[in-house]
């Protein structure tokens, strides 16, 4: 059956699966397993002669055999950033500080409405093929602040995908009011949507002075009591040098002082932090997310897996390929002697609690929850069982192209195809669009 074409309803099976579940709450495992959703949850899951027979009338997609999870979770990501391709540091940049300042500053101070709606729905789409169902985007365009929130989200939307948004807040580029306001507005807009919510975007500590922390401290108390910060913590040794320079022992230790970092907040990178800054983290337990392939490429040095054991992964903009940055996440650490069960509560575990906290039932493989599933476009040929799936993805699928992605229930990628999206017309609006980005990068300018 052709899923493209074919009627949608409400009530299908996807079987012939092998389906793995690692959410620290149940683990399931069915080497030849199936998952029945209705009205856009986790129905049964079980083996697939038994559902087939159970529910006889659902529509049936046959896995072929593809390994079945929980939709994945980017817990860091950059969707403005999809038009870089093809860029390159108009100046030598021999530091992180120079990449910044002569390649991402200049790129986010280029785009426009047109070009922040679809690099975000090209992105969205992006991430959608690699089974990535849920999204924590962190956004900047300095000369397009109000509004560009809900770009992101009208592209989310049309995609099909989950959303958290925010403004990276920064005073590079004058008074972050605007930046401020911004979060608070869209935060507070979608505070019931079950889909796209907000957070509180910073950019670095290293731009932001004490001046606006105070400010973000006084609007979260006032105007959204707890709202969570998501922001870029000690990536570099430029932001942990700033934050020692104005008498903090570290970048954590920093946003702290101000009463930003809460179990809700998102620090990602905290690859140079002091150690009351990790003592603090481990106190909180925030999320922490370490982006493997971004630190490597910007050669801003290796995250502490062992002095911060909590924490996620995130693709920092570099891809939307979750396999794949688990992958270089196993590569860059310790290789082939990294436990299984460790990565597993990395990349499922840590990122089913941070799904949840934002979109209750979402991220996890049982009863009730919602059916976000991503079926990897990956035939294992060998013995397959739950202690050896992430030995598979690894080192068998390689990378994480997905078969068939489903949010709450709805197909959003099957086989190469999105359903109900004109992909040529989009690529070719795209493609006008990035042109004359492209066109502005250098004289990018307010």
């Amino acid at each position: 059956m052709d899923i493209i074409d074919a009627k949608m309803n409400n009530d299908f099976i996807i079987g012939n699966a092998v389906i793995y579940g690692h959410d620290g709450i149940s683990g399931v495992f069915y080497e030849n397993g199936s998952v029945f959703i209705r009205d856009g949850k986790i129905e049964d899951i079980g083996r697939t002669n038994d559902l087939k027979t159970e529910y006889p009338d659902a529509r049936y997609i046959d896995a072929g055999g593809r390994i079945l999870f929980s939709g994945f979770v980017n817990a860091h990501h950059h969707l403005y950033s999809f038009f870089a391709a093809g860029l390159s540091p108009y100046k030598a940049s021999g530091t992180f500080a120079g990449i910044l300042e002569n390649l991402w500053w200049p790129l986010d101070r280029a785009l426009d409405e047109e070009t922040i709606y679809y690099s975000s729905l090209m992105g969205a789409l992006d991430l959608a093929s690699f089974g990535v169902t849920t999204v924590f985007d962190h956004h900047a365009s300095m000369c397009h602040v109000r509004g560009s929130l809900d770009l992101i989200k009208k592209a989310l939307e049309k995609v099909g995908l989950r959303g958290v948004l925010c403004f990276e807040t920064s005073d590079r580029q004058g008074d972050a009011v605007s930046h401020i306001e911004e979060n608070i507005s869209f935060h507070k807009a979608n505070k019931e949507n079950p889909r796209v919510k907000g957070m509180f975007g910073l950019h670095a500590n290293m731009t932001l002075s004490e001046r606006t922390l105070g400010l973000i401290k006084e609007s979260r108390f006032f105007e959204t009591p707890g709202m969570p910060i998501h922001v870029h913590c000690g990536e570099s040794y430029e932001d942990m040098a700033f934050c020692v320079n104005q008498g903090y022992s570290g970048a954590v230790d920093r946003l702290a002082a101000f009463g930003l970092v809460t179990p809700d907040s998102i620090l990602a990178h905290c690859v140079h932090v002091s150690e009351r800054d990790t003592a603090i983290i481990n106190e909180i337990c925030p999320f922490v997310v370490t982006n493997p392939e971004s630190n490597a490429n910007n050669r801003v040095g290796k995250f502490n897996r062992s002095d911060i054991p909590r924490h996620l992964i995130g693709t920092d903009g570099m891809s939307s390929d979750m396999i794949s940055s688990l992958r270089s996440y196993c590569i860059l650490g310790d290789g082939g002697r990294e436990p299984f069960d460790r990565m597993g509560n990395i990349f499922f575990n840590y990122a089913r609690r941070m799904a949840a906290r934002f979109f209750p039932g979402a991220g996890t493989l049982r009863k009730g929850a919602a059916a976000d599933i991503a079926v990897i476009d990956y035939i294992p040929l060998g013995h397959i069982d739950c202690s050896n799936v992430l030995g598979h993805i690894l080192y068998g699928a390689k990378t994480g192209r997905s078969w068939l992605t489903v949010v709450d229930g709805k197909i959003v990628w099957h086989d190469g195809k999105y359903p109900g999206i004109d992909i040529e017309t989009l690529r070719s609006e795209a493609a006008s669009a990035a042109r004359k980005l492209h066109g502005r990068f250098t004289d990018s300018g307010c």
